[in-house]
């Protein structure tokens, strides 16, 4: 089984990246956000958010994907902590890690559009801020673009890497 992790900012695009991987490669996508439960969506928007709730989620998460039985697998989820990444790591060794980065404008554009969450740019920006640069070996893909062209040739070279 492939498994890669598609993560970065908020507003970069990594769910947009993870529909080109299902589109173009066949891989299954997982969005991470549907393990979210209702109290994990209330921290978020109210800014109570805590490691001890993160890692209730990311167990859900890791459980989640060992369900799977899909040949190959991308999982888009923001993974602001390197400590959620390393766990992440040790349960399945096989993921491959994809940071999406994008401007600051570009991202916060998109933030502002973004129907899934109802956060000021303010908020959006403090969780930015919290973000912590991935020590764990990962790929970088550059998502400033409009279109899927840009984003379809950089998976295209990263898959053929890995």
């Amino acid at each position: 089984m492939d498994l890669y992790v598609i993560f970065g900012l908020p507003g970069a695009g990594k769910t947009y990246t993870g529909k080109i991987a299902e589109k173009y490669f066949g891989f299954y996508l997982y969005d991470g956000d549907q393990d979210m439960s209702a109290k994990y969506k209330k921290a978020v928007t109210a800014e109570e958010i805590n490691d001890d709730l993160r890692q209730v989620f990311f167990d859900q998460l890791i459980k989640s994907i060992g369900k799977l039985k899909e040949k190959n697998i991308v999982v888009t989820q923001t993974f602001l902590k390197e400590k959620f990444r390393e766990q992440f790591l040790k349960e399945f060794p096989q993921t491959k890690f994809i940071l999406v980065e994008a401007s600051v404008e570009v991202r916060e554009k998109r933030l502002l559009n973004l129907d899934r969450f109802t956060l000021s740019l303010e908020k959006w920006q403090r969780m930015s801020k919290i973000f912590e640069e991935p020590q764990i070996p990962h790929k970088i893909i550059y998502n400033n673009y409009e279109g899927e062209d840009a984003v379809k040739e950089q998976l295209e070279k990263l898959f053929s890497l890995y």
